[in-house]
């Protein structure tokens, strides 16, 4: 009786061995198929990505996606990343080739670094997205690559179970507001890279042309607007009457006008900051912009701009401060550190003031992103490679600055300097790949930089939108028209070689393109939003 007894309960034992094994067999294998094929091109699964991996337990445990000891347990990929710069560089395949190195030993994977000139990146990515083209991440903001117009495109897949999934480090590093800021229809959409959020254009100039001109930084710092231009206009006249070969470049940003956009300062639609009624305008129809076309249109004509050497480029880069052609460069975002810069930001070094006063706004926590594809056959993968660019400082630093030793390196004192290579890579874009915070501090900026950028933002004034995100589906149309007038009229504008004449025709085109719609349609949606608060 026992022998029979035991002999029914090894054939139990053998029985659920067999079963054990079987469901093993199918844990991996399914396993293996939610990594390979992510979101597939099936758009009604890309949104359900995270949930069907869960059966892949090596790689959907959050501390285990960068663990060296888990590399094994992931197929290899490829992934394909867009994003703009100061690009082509000398030596960026060996950069890419040295981050790759370490990316395939973090988490098997290897990137296709498409690298994109900042003027030439808007239409590439248009294309890519219309055509449907493979790719896996790309740099978005309400600047370039407008983040809300392809979302309503359908183009970038919803990243919150991603996020908490394969990225919760760097989920947590940031406030919630920050990630309310991305969210369009309940939905983040964008991973934000944090620099300064805090938005005030910064007024840059070498300071070499500082000292020998006697430009008071301190006495324009915060006055300079569309209304106090020619503020600037004596020490412009006097650096060109030794260098006629220099000119200065003026940025067109909605901090500059004391506006907050909705969409991109390329489409109608701004409210004023500090207007308690959130009314919507078309920035192109107001008073402050139009002086500002009028302001240029002088410079112009007195030969300030350099209108015709400057009207074939699409945008001005840093190719052309390196160049030593600049007299000043006002547009980006004043941060800590820029008062006393003593690095070579465009080939020499620069200092910087604020333009205005500092605001902290949906579209400045929302204006360094990167977005997933919808369509990305390793999404799973692709927001594995964000945490780790978010996470391993010398990984971020490499990507940015090259290799030490080479492009740079550190003094006695521990801060980044350049190296005998610098030239060969320096794309001066460390806000572009990752959070800025761990970027090397370079020499000349205060060693508590990041520190103190981060109270800039904590203490900037809040705007009366923060947290409104558009949803820009019910006049899409009418936002890509206005998009297309805009980058057929703006160049010109900001090289003041647009006559009063054909500033009307632009302000009229864009009607036809539904500015009046798009307007009509944000004031609805703030209306709302204001009357949910």
């Amino acid at each position: 009786m026992q022998r029979a007894r035991a002999f029914r309960l090894s054939k139990f034992g053998l029985l659920c061995t067999i079963m054990l094994l079987v469901f093993s067999m199918l844990a991996v294998a399914c396993g293996n198929n939610s990594t390979n094929n992510g979101a597939n091109t099936n758009t009604s699964k890309a949104d359900n990505t995270a949930t069907n991996e869960s059966s892949n337990a090596a790689a959907t445990d959050n501390t285990a996606a960068t663990d060296t000891n888990t590399t094994a347990d992931l197929p290899e990929v490829k992934l394909t990343w867009y994003f703009p710069g100061n690009f082509p560089q000398p030596q960026q395949d060996k950069i890419f080739a040295e981050v790759n190195k370490v990316i395939k030993e973090k988490i098997n994977a290897t990137v296709d670094f498409k690298a994109i000139p900042f003027g030439d990146y808007d239409q590439k990515m248009q294309v890519v997205i219309a055509s449907g083209e493979p790719y896996d991440i790309t740099f978005t903001a309400g600047w370039i690559n407008n983040y809300t117009q392809n979302v309503a495109k359908g183009a970038f897949l919803p990243l919150d179970d991603l996020l908490a999934k394969y990225a919760p480090k760097t989920l947590a590093s940031m406030p919630a507001s920050f990630w309310d800021a991305t969210k369009i229809k309940g939905q983040i959409y964008g991973f934000v890279n944090q620099q300064i959020s805090a938005r005030t254009p910064a007024v840059a100039v070498p300071k070499a042309l500082i000292d020998k001109y006697g430009l008071d930084m301190n006495a324009i710092s915060g006055k300079i607007n569309e209304n106090s231009l020619d503020l600037l206009l004596p020490f412009i006249e006097a650096v060109q009457k030794d260098n006629p070969q220099k000119y200065p470049v003026i940025g067109i940003d909605p901090d500059f006008f004391n506006m907050e956009a909705i969409v991109g300062f390329n489409v109608p639609g701004v409210v004023m900051f500090g207007d308690d009624t959130l009314k919507v305008i078309n920035q192109f129809e107001s008073d402050g912009y139009k002086k500002f076309a009028a302001t240029l249109r002088d410079w112009s004509a007195k030969g300030i701009l350099h209108s015709k050497e400057r009207i074939s480029k699409k945008t001005d880069d840093w190719t052309d401060g390196k160049a030593g052609k600049w007299v000043l460069n006002i547009g980006g975002a004043f941060k800590p550190g820029g008062a006393n810069l003593d690095s070579a930001l465009g080939g020499e070094p620069y200092l910087e003031v604020p333009a205005g006063t500092a605001h902290l706004t949906t579209g400045g926590i929302t204006a360094t992103m990167q977005a997933i594809n919808r369509n990305s056959k390793n999404p799973e993968r692709a927001m594995m490679l964000l945490e780790l660019l978010n996470t391993d400082k010398d990984l971020y630093n490499l990507l940015n600055f090259g290799i030490k030793g080479e492009q740079y390196d550190f003094d006695a004192d521990g801060l980044m300097i350049p190296g005998p290579s610098q030239a060969d890579y320096n794309p001066q874009v460390p806000w572009m790949f990752a959070s800025n915070f761990l970027a090397n501090v370079e020499k000349g900026m205060p060693v508590d930089v990041w520190e103190q950028t981060k109270k800039v933002n904590a203490e900037a004034e809040p705007s009366l939108l923060l947290g409104f995100t558009f949803d820009a589906e019910p006049v899409k149309g009418e936002i890509a028209k206005a998009s297309a007038v805009n980058d057929e009229y703006s160049r010109a504008i900001t090289l003041g070689v647009t006559s009063e004449e054909k500033y009307n025709e632009f302000v009229a085109k864009m009607k036809d393109a539904g500015a009046d719609k798009i307007i009509a349609e944000m004031q609805k949606q703030i209306d709302a939003w204001k009357a949910a608060k």
